[in-house]
């Protein structure tokens, strides 16, 4: 039976809180209240009742209700609005649920009372409502304030009966006030995806929406008060359109000087942790940021837990060829007054770079990830050449791979070499348990990455046949997920060392995974920036690496670590060996790595690198 926590984001609900928290007791494992600094007794009411109650500054509905998310116990969540309420039926259908969870969401409907009469048409019923769930399979989304739950692709629901009771609005007073303010929420959420106003929606939108409501939903049938809801939800389109229109206005003469941060990918990687980390430290020490993200992504869930600016944009290869997509683009970089933007993949580069160029941004920066040779094609030289201004290299081997096949695709001085800087303050804070509870005397080995080829696990698994058959005492942890996680199972079951592999999965907190660990392997045919290897040390553990050119400007050799030839499983697994039997050895090692982690790889050298790119002088900026 999974326990659930009930979520509760407040702010000045003194009439409605006692209702809420006393509708859900009898579902609550924990009860969570986020309250936005209330002014009246809300807090007060709360304490009454036995509920974790936390303030935190409000910065939008969505954000606001993923970081509540995060102050949660448990992950199976029930969310509520301090003014909602269950029903005895859906309290009933929940408890069925709670005793029997098969689904990784469960909605419902959502049923308002306005000015004390229950509305039963318009668009405000039936109102399916996403809240009960899985937290680890989604996160809130759309616009402000007219937020919403979704979960991954794929995860399935089921709905429950019963009806969240919902008490909106005591008075029309209150009605027209919301109205207005969320109004102007909803403009500034708008503006800030590119969303574009013109005479036809400030026309057709806000008849459209009475029409839609009053007719064609039958709001009619709701007598006064629906007349009354589908007149103020037309004047709140227009509204929301003519204060869109303002902000553009306005807009004009306001200087560029944020930092976007460009990053597609869906899984988690080196990049990603460098995107994430970078972004929200900027964010901190006073710079303007905002990150665009795939759809879904890791770091975009991350992101949502935090209070940065975040977007979606879903990329592909050939998404620079849609052409709306690109100009939507640029509308939301020119919006942002966006003075710098840092793009992550190749094809966020095609989409991306000729956008911000569009959109008049001064400084376009690739940051390149991986070590291996850019090709010489026309498109490339026109992106290296016209758009970007400069790339950032997150290791010396991928410098020189840059200008492989083009020594003039771009001045050699216009590519810094920035290293993932590790957060050696964050990463000790982090909590320190286990994945994994070793058996015996059992050495366990770690691998952590894509599951992918160029990361190149196969070769780990047939290092593990060789362990095998010298009847060494060893496990192999490997953390992840990827297109080949099938392939590498069936590939461990028929080699015969499926009882030495544990495949993971994605791991959070990479320091409970790498606490589980006494040697770290990393098999990866190439890579940009090992930054796991940087993880691994700072937790004092002895990594053997193929000897590729970035996990030479890691590891010390014979000093943190071992640098076998790339894809020489007997060499990996002789030094593997070594390890094994000398646990002074490991040791020494794993001393050796922090001090390495301390002195060359702190994410402050980052940070301050990253600074010094941003505050480039315009003019430098040109080739």
């Amino acid at each position: 039976m999974p326990k659930i926590s009930v979520v509760i984001i407040t702010y000045n609900e003194e009439r409605n809180i006692a209702r809420c928290i006393e509708s859900v007791q009898d579902v609550a494992d924990e009860i969570v209240v986020i309250d936005s600094f209330s002014t009246d007794r809300t807090e007060e009411i709360c304490r009454q009742f036995a509920v974790k109650f936390f303030r935190h500054p409000f910065e939008g509905h969505i954000e606001q209700k993923n970081w509540a998310i995060s102050q949660a116990s448990y992950p199976h969540i029930l969310s509520l609005d301090a003014d909602e309420a269950l029903s005895s039926v859906l309290k009933e259908s929940i408890l069925e649920v709670k005793n029997n969870w098969r689904y990784d969401g469960y909605y419902f409907n959502r049923l308002t009372n306005y000015c004390g009469k229950w509305i039963r048409h318009g668009s405000w019923y039936p109102s399916r409502k996403l809240r009960l769930w899985d937290s680890m399979l989604g996160s809130w989304r759309g616009v402000n304030p007219h937020d919403r739950y979704e979960l991954s692709r794929g995860a399935n629901v089921r709905f429950l009966e019963g009806d969240l009771l919902h008490y909106s609005y005591y008075s029309i007073e209150e009605h027209v006030a919301q109205t207005n303010r969320f109004s102007d929420i909803v403009a500034q959420a708008y503006f800030r995806s590119g969303r574009n106003v013109n005479l036809v929606r400030l026309l057709v939108h806000p008849p459209w929406r009475f029409f839609r409501d009053y007719i064609i939903k039958m709001g009619m049938f709701d007598g006064f008060y629906g007349l009354n809801i589908a007149i103020i939800s037309a004047h709140e389109t227009y509204l929301k359109y003519v204060k869109l229109r303002e902000i553009y206005r306005k807009h004009e003469a306001e200087p560029l000087d944020a930092v976007c941060f460009f990053n597609s990918t869906q899984t988690w990687g080196g990049g990603e942790k460098w995107h994430f980390d970078i972004s929200s430290r900027l964010s901190v020490s006073g710079y303007k940021t905002l990150v665009i993200t795939g759809r879904n992504s890791i770091l975009n869930n991350l992101l949502r837990r935090s209070s940065q600016p975040v977007l979606e944009m879903n990329v592909t290869n050939l998404s620079f060829l849609n052409i709306p997509k690109m100009f939507r683009l640029a509308r939301i970089l020119r919006n942002g007054k966006v003075r710098s933007i840092i793009i992550n993949l190749s094809a966020d580069l095609k989409l991306a770079g000729p956008a911000a160029r569009i959109a008049g941004v001064p400084q376009i920066i690739y940051r390149r990830g991986s070590a291996i040779p850019v090709r010489n094609t026309l498109l490339n030289r026109y992106l290296y050449r016209k758009v970007i201004t400069h790339v950032i290299a997150n290791s010396e081997e991928t410098r020189r791979t840059i200008l492989l096949n083009n020594p003039r695709l771009l001045p050699g001085e216009h590519i810094k070499v920035i290293y993932n800087g590790l957060d050696l303050a964050e990463y000790d804070r982090a909590p320190a348990g286990v994945v994994y509870q070793r058996n015996d005397n059992e050495v366990i080995l770690g691998n952590a990455g894509r599951l992918s080829y160029e990361k190149g696990q196969v070769f780990l698994l047939e290092t593990a046949q060789i362990l095998k058959e010298k009847n060494l005492p060893f496990r192999i942890l490997i953390a992840g997920s990827g297109r080949l996680e099938k392939r590498l199972r069936r590939f461990a079951r028929k080699i015969g060392v499926d009882d030495r592999v544990e495949f993971l999965g994605f791991i959070k907190n990479i320091r409970a995974f790498n606490r589980s660990i006494d040697i770290f392997v990393l098999t990866s045919l190439w890579e940009g920036f090992g930054y796991v290897m940087v993880e691994a040390m700072a937790e004092k553990i002895p990594v053997v690496a193929y000897d590729i050119g970035s996990s030479r400007e890691i590891i010390s050799e014979d000093e943190t670590g071992f640098l076998v030839p790339v894809k020489d499983v007997n060499e990996m697994a002789q030094k593997v060996e070594m390890l094994i039997n000398d646990p002074s050895l490991r040791k020494k090692m794993g001393e050796a790595g922090r001090k390495r982690v301390e002195e060359v790889f702190g994410i402050d050298r980052s940070i301050q690198a990253v600074k010094s790119l941003l505050t480039t002088p315009a003019e430098e900026n040109a080739f």
